[in-house]
């Protein structure tokens, strides 16, 4: 009898920690996913506000050859980072 509740003791475990082992798995995935897209964002910000100084640093001739005025340069370059 006591071999019984050992065994049905040692499934009832193994259940628990199969269990454990996907929350902890779909947990990671969810963090590294979001990780990603922090990435991602971060990346986009940084080179948004590369190229609105870039922008800035040209020209009134080179502002003419691409077909933007300097309102527009003064405009885009207002803009916070995070947005389009």
């Amino acid at each position: 009898m006591n071999l019984g509740f050992q065994e049905l003791r040692r499934q009832q475990l193994g259940r628990v920690a199969d269990a454990v082992s996907r929350w902890v798995r779909q947990a990671t995935f969810g963090l590294t996913a979001c990780s990603v897209r922090t990435s991602d964002a971060l990346q986009r910000w940084r080179e948004r506000g590369r190229q609105r100084r870039a922008l800035e640093n040209l020209n009134d001739d080179m502002l003419k050859d691409i077909g933007v005025s300097r309102c527009d340069v003064y405009r885009e370059s207002t803009k916070g980072f995070w947005r389009e």
